[in-house]
């Protein structure tokens, strides 16, 4: 078969900028790190690589959450240690004005500490998050969840609480709400009242110079609702911490799964540079002596 020589210019010419090409992308694999450029260069690679970059960013904003979850709880933490201390000390103040022998006068000194434990607790309940909104509001959580009038204490939160969730399948809840805290405890004698009525009782029996034992009880109760809170403040804590070791680990693996479809193995990607280039050069070479024949003089 006759080969015209325009075609074996043509098809000279073809392959050197072919060889070009090729020799062009191993450098910009070289240059990027990257064995894939583009999809097209290993479509299931690309498909897998897309995956793993998707459980990447969930994993990435499952350990936002947990920071966040942590803040959030660790502000809680720290108002209801408030709490419990000004119940502890409450309930002392109340063994001390139970005491027979003290005067109406040392049972005024006594309420009067007292009132500023119960206005620190009303503090403590309307304390806001990391987040800046209400910590004990539930839903509600644009405006302050407990109100004072006179002696009487209302809460205008919910019973909501807000989750977040901090890993596949794992929600953690950041907040509890001032019903659960403060609102309803069982009280001496049956029913539930708040830790708020409880201490203002203690302070109108005090000031009146006849505390009741009840008020013990009731403060006791108290006490015991709110460390039960924390315990389980303290057990979402740890299971943060858990998780968020689980996400990095998960996240490593990920990781290393994506370098090992996508890295470029460099001494492997030299060496096809280092062909591609001596091909290239005997395909330049070969075109210079085929554009030295003297048909070409003719072609045009």
């Amino acid at each position: 078969m006759r080969v015209a020589t325009d075609q074996l210019y043509q098809q000279s010419l073809a392959g050197i900028l072919n060889d070009q090409a090729q020799l062009s992308r191993t450098q910009q694999r070289l240059s990027s790190g990257q064995r894939l450029l583009a999809p097209a260069d290993d479509p299931a690679a690309a498909a897998q690589i897309q995956g793993l970059d998707t459980a990447i960013a969930a994993t990435n904003q499952f350990q936002r959450n947990a920071d966040a979850a942590t803040a959030q709880l660790n502000v809680e933490n720290g108002a209801l240690t408030s709490v419990v201390n000004g119940l502890q000390r409450a309930h002392d103040l109340a063994v001390q004005g139970l005491n027979g022998t003290q005067s109406a006068q040392a049972r005024q000194g006594i309420a009067a500490e007292a009132q500023q434990i119960l206005d620190q607790l009303v503090s403590v309940a309307n304390t806001r998050g990391a987040s800046g909104q209400y910590l004990f509001a539930g839903f509600q959580s644009d405006s302050p969840p407990v109100a004072a009038t006179g002696n009487t204490y209302t809460y205008a939160g919910d019973v909501g609480r807000r989750f977040l969730q901090i890993g596949s399948g794992r929600q953690v809840a950041v907040g509890d709400p001032g019903s659960a805290v403060f609102m309803n405890i069982p009280a001496s004698g049956g029913g539930s009242q708040s830790v708020f009525k409880t201490l203002s009782d203690l302070i109108t029996g005090l000031k009146a110079n006849s505390p009741s034992p009840s008020s013990l009880t009731n403060l006791s109760n108290a006490l015991q609702n709110v460390l039960t809170v924390q315990t389980r403040v303290g057990a979402r804590l740890n299971a943060i911490s858990d998780q968020k070791t689980l996400n990095g680990n998960f996240l490593l693996q990920v990781q290393q799964n994506r370098s090992q479809l996508s890295s470029l193995n460099i001494a492997q990607a030299a060496t096809q540079l280092n062909q591609q280039l001596v091909a290239l050069q005997a395909a330049q070479q070969s075109f210079a002596k085929i554009q030295g024949l003297s048909l070409f003089n003719y072609l045009r």
